[in-house]
């Protein structure tokens, strides 16, 4: 054991420069080693991040999909209820129909029954168009909040990803 010890001060302050030396040198190689790594999960990183985001679009597209189906589902509930309503009414005006009203006195009851189905009439063809700009204005507004979600969305991707680092803003030093 004595005899590994230097024999000089100058000898032994050699021998510790070569092992600094040799440390700086494999922690310069690890260091660059875990550097190119990094690049390798990075370029993997953006690989993989186009598909993140189309995921994330059609996730965002179903959800507003299904508030739609919804929306649209509830108002033709609505009209299929006030559909059978005008057709239980027509039904009953039409079994009020009956031979004996076509006689000259029974012609203020045929009047009536006839203005009545007319004004029935009305109300259903209101009521049809109603129905169809409800469903046009659900549309439109369905629409809307899925172009301005996919815009906040589409902001928020575009902010994270301007701050995330990239394969190329990592540099690994040449030797």
């Amino acid at each position: 054991m004595p005899e590994d010890l230097p024999e000089t001060f100058e000898h032994c302050a050699e021998v510790l420069r070569q092992n600094l030396l040799s440390y700086h040198s494999q922690t310069d190689d690890y260091y660059n080693s875990c550097l190119i790594e990094f690049q390798d999960q990075l370029k993997s990183f953006e690989k993989e991040l186009s598909y993140v985001s189309l995921l994330a679009v059609q996730s965002l597209f179903k959800e507003h999909e299904q508030k739609l189906h919804y929306s649209t589902g509830q108002i033709r509930l609505l009209f299929s209820k006030q559909l059978e309503e005008w057709e239980n009414l027509q039904a009953a005006h039409k079994n009020q129909l009956h031979p004996s009203l076509g006689h000259p006195d029974n012609l203020l009851q045929l009047d009536a029954l006839c203005q009545e189905e007319l004004k029935r009439q009305k109300e259903q063809r209101d009521g049809i168009h109603l129905n169809m700009q409800m469903l046009q204005d659900c549309a439109a507004e369905c629409a809307q909040n899925f172009v301005s979600a996919l815009a906040a969305f589409t902001e928020k991707l575009l902010l994270e990803l301007d701050e995330s680092v990239t394969a190329d803003d990592v540099q690994v030093p040449s030797k």
